[in-house]
């Protein structure tokens, strides 16, 4: 499986905004009920370091993250640095990323919101280990 991000779209086959049900067929996933605050159930495929998060209600893809392989125009941007990813995305950061040291192991990991091509992009250890696709919000 090909993992190519389109940003608002989808990251390979899979479409944000569409029923995880079409999905469910042709894939076995490990499903998690995931964070309750949320109310969004996990979907994951561990092969491919691909999770979805679902809505539960509607069973529709909320977001999609890769932590393996996400190409993006023509290469993968996982273990790329974040000026590497700047560079090839023509994409310009202005703001500061967050930063969260939640894991057991002390190495604290940044957080970058792309909201022009909908990507969140974690880095740690000054490479993309995560990127997590969104669709696109309307601001008020």
């Amino acid at each position: 499986m090909i993992l190519y991000f389109i940003p608002f779209e989808q990251i390979g086959e899979f479409k944000l905004q569409h029923s995880v049900t079409g999905y469910t067929n042709k894939f076995v996933f490990e499903v998690s009920n995931g964070e309750s605050s949320t109310g969004w159930v996990t979907f994951s495929l561990d092969e491919f370091g691909l999770s979805l998060f679902v809505d539960k209600a509607t069973m529709v893809i909320e977001s999609i993250s890769c932590d393996e392989e996400c190409l993006y125009k023509g290469r993968n941007i996982i273990n790329m640095t974040i000026q590497e990813f700047i560079t090839h995305s023509g994409k310009v950061y202005y703001d500061e990323p967050d930063c969260l040291d939640f894991e057991e192991d002390n190495i604290p990991q940044y957080v970058y919101e792309f909201d022009d091509i909908g990507l969140q992009i974690w880095v740690k250890n000054d490479k993309i280990v995560t990127v997590i696709a969104f669709e696109h919000i309307e601001e008020d």
